[in-house]
């Protein structure tokens, strides 16, 4: 539910690239986050009785759990230097090193020595995170894993897919690989109607992709190129979507942990063929390393479940584009509340009518998971009898 909208100050082009202003924008996004949500800080220090999922009462603290944001938005959060990582100290120029966490330690430390921070740690030391204002919140710990940016659109579709091509470029020459590509894209192309499967009748030529083409194609990429990448770029592509795959599960225990891990490990033992073979320097990509963030996230805050961003680019369709839409353009800004608090008032009357049985739902209602179980499941208790059952053939 929007209850905010962050203040976005203009300025003449010519101080597009100033520094000044550009710190003073950065800083007052944060002070805005800090305002916005300044009321929550009294339920962080004083205790408050709460009857909890056991059953049982306890004193409990509340605290800032999760910000979903894409990695531009994460590096002004996070107040790093892009191209670092938001959750731990790895350099940027290699990111597969051990590294540890973020921790306000280190801009006390170092606070007289802002090259230090900057080189070193990737700290921008103009930037204090809003977190820094609650005793019950850090930044870095919050910034949840993206699961269609990281994953499926940025590790998938912008780095490996775009890898082969470069791979067949380098190994077959430039015009074998266009044959190639093409003989790839009719794969594509042919892959039979399925249920679960989407079909693509030009293969990977799409003018705009979107997140559920490229999840799409994960399905069918890799049976396209088995017979012209090496067998290495086979193995790294067949870890890559098993890790996906694992991650986006929504019961996930210790041995699918395991498993998660070691689908991890061969990714990164399989795909060093880009780097042999001259495809890439390295792998200091921010996106692909996010990949190693991604099993204490589940420990610590459970499943993704499939958390991405486009959770949040959904609510702003309904409460920014639409009510803009709706508008006459003149003071747009308050039509668009208006908007939204007319339509909040008519969903909570639709859900309070429908509570009352006055009118029926939209939707149908989700069973119980208590009442749903498997009673029905199974023998029946009745007798025996001989039968046969003949699906539809064509």
């Amino acid at each position: 539910m929007p209850f905010a909208f962050l203040a976005i100050p203009k300025s003449d082009r010519k101080y597009d690239n100033d520094i000044q202003f550009c710190n003073f924008k950065r800083k007052l996004y944060h002070a805005s986050l800090a305002a916005i949500l300044h009321l929550l800080k009294l339920g962080m220090t004083i205790p408050v009785v709460q009857c909890c999922p056991d059953g049982h009462y306890q004193r409990i603290l509340y605290d800032l759990a999760a910000y979903i944001a894409d990695y531009p938005e994460q590096v002004l959060l996070a107040g790093v230097v892009s191209g670092w990582c938001v959750k731990c100290t790895a350099l940027a120029s290699d990111l597969d090193m051990p590294a540890g966490e973020h921790m306000e330690m280190l801009q006390e430390e170092f606070k007289e020595d802002s090259g230090l921070l900057w080189d070193n740690y990737g700290i921008d030391d103009e930037i204090l995170p809003f977190t820094s204002e609650f005793p019950q919140a850090d930044i870095h710990e919050m910034l949840t894993s993206d699961l269609l940016h990281q994953i499926i659109k940025g590790s998938f579709k912008d780095h490996l897919v775009e890898w082969v091509g470069e791979y067949l470029e380098m190994t077959v020459g430039a015009t074998q690989a266009k044959e190639i590509m093409d003989d790839i894209d009719q794969r594509i192309a042919a892959t039979p109607p399925f249920p679960g499967l989407q079909r693509f009748p030009h293969g990977r030529h799409f003018k705009q992709w979107t997140g559920d083409d490229s999840k799409a194609l994960m399905k069918v990429y890799l049976a396209a190129i088995a017979d012209y990448v090496d067998d290495d770029i086979t193995h790294s592509f067949a870890a890559f979507l098993d890790f996906c795959y694992l991650v986006r599960q929504s019961d996930i225990d210790e041995n699918m942990l395991l498993l998660i891990s070691e689908a991890f490990d061969h990714f990164r033992h399989y795909h060093q063929i880009f780097v042999t073979t001259g495809v890439r320097d390295d792998f200091n990509l921010p996106c692909q390393h996010a990949m190693i963030h991604y099993i204490q996230h589940i420990i610590e805050f459970g499943v993704p479940n499939g958390l991405c961003l486009s959770i949040t680019e959904s609510h702003h369709i309904t409460a920014v584009k639409k009510p803009w839409r709706r508008s006459n353009r003149y003071k747009v800004l308050s039509q668009m509340l208006l908007t939204n608090q007319q339509l909040d008032k008519l969903n909570a009357l639709h859900s309070d009518l429908v509570q009352h049985g006055i009118i029926s739902p939209t939707h149908a209602l989700l069973p119980d998971p208590f009442e749903v179980g498997d009673e029905d499941s199974g023998a029946i208790d009745d007798e025996h009898i001989l039968a046969q059952v003949y699906q539809a053939q064509k």
